[in-house]
């Protein structure tokens, strides 16, 4: 059999490193993309290739696609999973941070699909998985910005199924809630930058009461795995919600509606006003 080819974007920590692994674990050869470079040659093995990646430099994307190509002479799979959150309000997240957040968690993903589709629409035959988030189908106050650019990759992703499958290229969204990775830590330490004035303190502190439940989350490996599924069923689901609680809010929306879910997501967050 010819061993199938995999691109993993963020693949220096948490999802994309589990993710990165597991595939290579299972026969596939991986390039594995992020901008920290020390922290991908700690998984570097006979089946994980390392490349330095920034998301947001369309000539390093279009670098590494080609070298994938050059030296293996396919792509069989891309997962698109760099990304970050900019937590805040609205009102004061910095335009120039919300752009930033676009960038990356947008931009970068639609670069890698804009790049890898010639090749896959050529060979007639490619999966593309987005990892995007349950705040892609949901949104709560002071995740605004980050909400957005997971809305944006959710309709893209919709658009670009419809109009992929002709030529033989499954596109797989999957959306996790709260996994215990950096992610949780480093969003909170970005939005230490975030300067806010009192009103909205109670705001912050209902961002950190979404997040307490951080430490007891599953970790990446329920990702990785379905990440596995949808590249190696022969029919892929279009889209997983993981975990549990997860598929549980996004219910929980449909069913309540927009009025009543916004006060279960205060109570959740201890606002009392």
């Amino acid at each position: 059999m010819i061993q199938q080819i995999a691109l993993v974007t963020g693949a220096s920590s948490g999802i994309g490193r589990a993710t990165a692994q597991l595939l290579a674990e299972n026969g596939y050869y991986v390039f594995a993309g992020a901008r920290r470079m020390d922290r991908l040659e700690q998984i570097r093995s006979d089946n994980i290739e390392p490349f330095e990646l920034d998301v947001t430099d369309s000539k390093a994307i279009q670098s590494m696609v080609d070298h994938v190509i050059l030296s293996r002479g396919r792509i069989d799979v891309l997962v698109n999973n760099a990304g970050f959150g900019q937590l805040g309000t609205i009102e004061c997240v910095s335009m120039e941070a919300a752009h930033r957040q676009f960038e990356v968690n947008v931009f970068g993903y639609a670069g890698f699909m804009q790049a890898v589709l010639p090749h896959m629409r050529t060979r007639q035959s490619g999966r593309i998985v987005n990892i995007t988030s349950v705040m892609g189908m949901i949104s709560t106050p002071g995740f605004g910005w980050y909400a957005a650019s997971k809305h944006a990759v959710e309709a893209l992703t919709d658009a670009m199924r419809g109009e992929v499958m002709e030529f033989g290229i499954d596109v797989v969204l999957i959306a996790p809630g709260l996994i215990k990775t950096e992610f949780v830590p480093k969003q909170l330490k970005l939005l230490q930058t975030v300067e806010h004035p009192p009103a909205y303190h109670q705001i912050l502190k209902g961002l950190h009461n979404l997040l307490v439940d951080e430490p007891v989350s599953p970790g990446p490996a329920i990702i990785a795995k379905a990440v596995l599924d949808a590249v190696t069923k022969s029919n892929p689901p279009i889209r997983h919600a993981l975990p549990l609680d997860s598929k549980m809010s996004v219910v929980a929306r449909w069913l309540l509606g927009a009025r009543l879910f916004a006060r279960a997501v205060r109570y959740r967050m201890k606002l009392n006003y």
